[in-house]
C-alpha cells in the first residue's frame, strides 16, 4: 500500500517513481476486477435460479456470458391473466456485451417485469418496452426479444418478437421441424413501434421447442467455421427423447467442443421446452 521512495541517486528516484506508477495501475486493475466480479454476481442473480413447474411441460434454461457480464437475458414470467397450465418465457439479446450491454439488459428486465401485472397480450408487453427504451437508450444500442407462451392443455403456443429469431420447433412423431415466422423491429429503435402476437395451434406431445440467442449458432471454431442452425437442429433431433435439461446439456457440450481453444466470443443463452 505504501509508496517506495528511493532518493539516494537520480537513477533510484526514477526507479521508485516507475514502481509507484506500476503499483498504482495494479491497484486500479484490482479494484476494476472486484467491481466486475460484483457486477457478474448481481447479473447472475437476475436470471432464474430454477425452472417453473407447469403441467404437461418440461422446461430448462441456460446462459453463459463470454465476459464477466453480458447482454443476454432469459426469464420465466408471471403474467397476469395467464392460466396455471401456461408457461411464459422471455429471451433477449442486447447488441454487444460487457458492462454497457448488462446495464441495458437489466433496464429492459425491470421494464418487462413491472408491466407483467397488467392485463395485456405479449405484443402489448413488447410495445410498452419499446416505448420506454426508445426514450432511455441511445440509438447506437438496441435489443432483440422474443416473448412466448406455451399451454400444453390447450395445445397452443403464442409468441411476439422484436427482431429475435423464432423458436426451433421439432415435432418428434413426424420427424419434422415446424417453420414459423413473424415479428417486428428490435426494441429501442423505432419510436411508436407496434408489435403483433402470433399463434401456433398444434402443440402436442413429443414436440421440442428451443428459443435461443444468436450466440448459439454463431459460435465460431478455430478454423473460422460457424456452428450454424443445422447443427442445432441435429442435436434437437438426436436427443428429443431426453429431458429438456439433458437436451440443453448436450447442446452446451457440443458448443464447447466446437469452439475448442477459441472459446466463446458471444453470450450463449437458450431455453428448452419439451411437451410431455
Amino acid at each position: 500500500e505504501k509508496e517506495v521512495h528511493l532518493d539516494q541517486t537520480p537513477e533510484f528516484t526514477q526507479v521508485s517513481s516507475e514502481i509507484n506508477k506500476m503499483v498504482s495501475g495494479l491497484r486500479d486493475r484490482m479494484n476494476l476486477r472486484h467491481s466486475l466480479a460484483l457486477a457478474m454476481e448481481v447479473q447472475q442473480n437476475l436470471l432464474p435460479s430454477t425452472s417453473p413447474t407447469v403441467a404437461g411441460l418440461d422446461i430448462s434454461g441456460h446462459s453463459t456470458y463470454c465476459d464477466e457480464t453480458g447482454g443476454d437475458y432469459y426469464d420465466f414470467l408471471d403474467v397476469v391473466g395467464l392460466s396455471k397450465t401456461t408457461a411464459a418465457i422471455a429471451i433477449g439479446d442486447v447488441t454487444g456485451h460487457g458492462i454497457a450491454a448488462a446495464m441495458l439488459m437489466a433496464t429492459a428486465r425491470g421494464i418487462l417485469l413491472s408491466h407483467c401485472d397488467e392485463t395485456g397480450s405479449l405484443a402489448e408487453l413488447l410495445t410498452h418496452m419499446n416505448n420506454q427504451l426508445v426514450k432511455d437508450v441511445s440509438s447506437s444500442r438496441f435489443m432483440t426479444m422474443l416473448l412466448m407462451t406455451i399451454d400444453a392443455k390447450r395445445g397452443e403456443m403464442r409468441w411476439a418478437s422484436a427482431g429475435h429469431d423464432p423458436p426451433f420447433v421439432y415435432d418428434s412423431p413426424s420427424d419434422q421441424f415446424v417453420e414459423i415466422d413473424g415479428g417486428g423491429v428490435p426494441l429501442g429503435i423505432l419510436d411508436g413501434g407496434v408489435y403483433e402476437e402470433y399463434l401456433l395451434g398444434d402443440v402436442k406431445s413429443g414436440q421440442v421447442y428451443l428459443v435461443s440467442t444468436d450466440g448459439v449458432w454463431e459460435t465460431i471454431n478455430e478454423a473460422g467455421d460457424m456452428f450454424g442452425k443445422d447443427r442445432v437442429r441435429d442435436i434437437i433431433r438426436q436427443h428429443a427423447h431426453m429431458s429438456a435439461a439433458e437436451i440443453g446439456e448436450r447442446l452446451r457440450t457440443e458448443l464447447v467442443r466446437f469452439g475448442g481453444k477459441l472459446g466463446s466470443t458471444d453470450d450463449v443463452t437458450f431455453v428448452v421446452v419439451k411437451i410431455l
